[in-house]
């Protein structure tokens, strides 16, 4: 499972590079999700119930309407599962991807992608609405269209590509499933913890030089400026080591050594012992990071996943980088 994994996640990381030109297209339509939702109380329950049908601008600019509230929810990408359970709609989720594994309860969803869309399945669940992703929009292409032009409600959510960003999915995921207050509250949590690791790390004056190993050799790629990764280690007042490039990077070995940074990151989860197999390669031994052992693994979930967690993913990396200030 976890090589299967890794072939996706490699297999993303080249959609990623191929498409990234349409990133700064689809952070456009962000500010265009954040449209009021009306409400209607409820005098018995003193609840404030979301009124339906709503309408809402997705990721794709296309207006998609709600009927009414889902009852019965697909998330085709993890982030946007854990953002519907964040908001309290766990319940109401019947279909997840193979990659799906947080909360533990995902485990007994219905399992509808994987490397491939199961239009045939999700058909047979019956939602109510599909929670798509702008990042699998192209891979997805044919089976999506099959599952509108079937009569099923789809949502692309925008791919984040900043805090910013994941606070609009989160905005946008709210509106859809009728918890708009839920979702608002979980943002401003968000912000105040992203606020809180901020002032910390105000507190750090000898800034750490960091490379970010997002896969592994012989092929490696890490992340440049514009990217979420840089702006998570920016939040950590650490330096990213390829912060004069752009995007996701290839990079050979002899560049990494050039750069000697004091701390390297791997989020490559499904390489067993990634941290150790980076330390022993024999062209690194003599960057600083190696030679201290600051070399890490992280989380690759809570760093890569634009959903609730990813504030836990910044404290993770703070841990990392600055235990004597964080904490491990």
């Amino acid at each position: 499972m976890k090589k299967l994994y890794g072939l996706f996640a490699a297999f993303l990381l080249v959609f990623g590079l191929l498409a990234a030109c349409g990133n700064e297209g689809n952070n456009k339509n962000e500010d265009n999700n954040k449209q009021p939702v009306s409400e209607q109380t409820d005098d018995n329950t003193n609840q404030k119930e979301e009124a339906f049908p709503v309408t809402i601008k997705d990721a794709t600019d296309t207006d998609v309407v709600i009927e009414k509230k889902p009852e019965k929810i697909v998330s085709l990408i993890p982030s946007n599962t854990e953002i519907v359970y964040a908001l309290g709609e766990g319940d109401a989720v019947v279909g997840v991807s193979e990659n799906d594994n947080y909360p533990e309860e995902t485990a007994a969803k219905e399992k509808v992608a994987g490397m491939d869309l199961n239009v045939e399945k999700i058909i047979s669940l019956k939602p109510d609405l599909v929670l798509a992703h702008g990042s699998v929009v192209a891979f997805w292409e044919a089976g999506l269209k099959q599952l509108k032009d079937s009569g099923v409600t789809v949502l692309v959510v925008n791919d984040a590509q900043s805090f910013d960003a994941v606070y609009a999915s989160i905005e946008m995921v709210g509106k859809a499933t009728g918890k708009t207050a839920e979702a608002e509250k979980l943002i401003q949590d968000m912000k105040a913890n992203l606020d809180d690791i901020k002032k910390q790390a105000e507190s750090i004056s000898e800034q750490k030089t960091v490379f970010v190993e997002v896969s592994p050799a012989p092929e490696i790629y890490t992340t440049g400026k514009n990217t979420f990764m840089n702006e998570m280690l920016e939040a950590i007042n650490a330096k990213n080591a390829v912060s004069d490039q752009e995007g996701w990077i290839p990079i050979n070995e002899e560049a990494v050594v050039e750069m000697n940074p004091d701390t390297i990151i791997t989020t490559v989860g499904y390489v067993e012992n990634a941290a150790e197999e980076i330390k022993a390669r024999t062209a690194w031994k003599d960057i600083t990071a190696v030679k201290d052992n600051q070399v890490y693994l992280v989380n690759e979930d809570l760093v890569s996943r634009s959903g609730p967690r990813i504030v836990e993913g910044v404290e993770e990396l703070a841990k990392a980088i600055y235990p004597d200030v964080f904490g491990k």
